[in-house]
């Protein structure tokens, strides 16, 4: 392959990840719980996506449910699942050994907010296990807006 040819391949890869927008915050999470933090966003849509390092055992639905205020009033809110129908995956990998599972990587989730202005925005997180698993090994489960 040549030097042009290896270029042009790593240019078409990273296409998709340019138009994921540029990460604007995150809040860290280790444990299942509420955090608040203020962002400077833009007016448009913000993405969310989650960097995640979890083992459980048995059925399990884990997800944040994120508020958005600006001016003091709630602007949009969302609900979005850490686990299933993501739609991008970097560094992703889930192992799945009967009912013993493993999941860690970078991952946007299909959930998005719309803003009708910019301006500072609390962006108020709840993390928690909608379906609780027998075990779980919650290593962290970051939450990252990009816009």
């Amino acid at each position: 392959m040549t030097t042009r040819s290896r270029c042009l391949a790593l240019v078409l890869l990273a296409l998709p990840l340019l138009a994921c927008g540029r990460p604007v915050g995150n809040l860290p999470f280790s444990g299942e719980g509420t955090k608040t933090t203020t962002m400077p966003l833009a007016a448009g849509n913000v993405a969310f996506w989650t960097n995640l390092d979890v083992a459980y055992e048995g059925a399990a639905t884990l997800g944040y449910r994120i508020e958005l205020s600006q001016a003091g009033r709630t602007v949009a809110m969302v609900d979005c699942d850490l686990l299933e129908n993501l739609s991008l995956k970097l560094g992703w990998l889930a192992t799945n050994y009967g009912a013993v599972h493993s999941t860690v990587g970078h991952a946007k989730m299909q959930c998005v907010a719309s803003l009708p202005t910019g301006g500072p925005t609390v962006v108020k997180a709840t993390l928690a296990f909608g379906t609780r698993p027998a075990k779980a090994n919650l290593k962290h489960a970051d939450l990252v807006l990009k816009q």
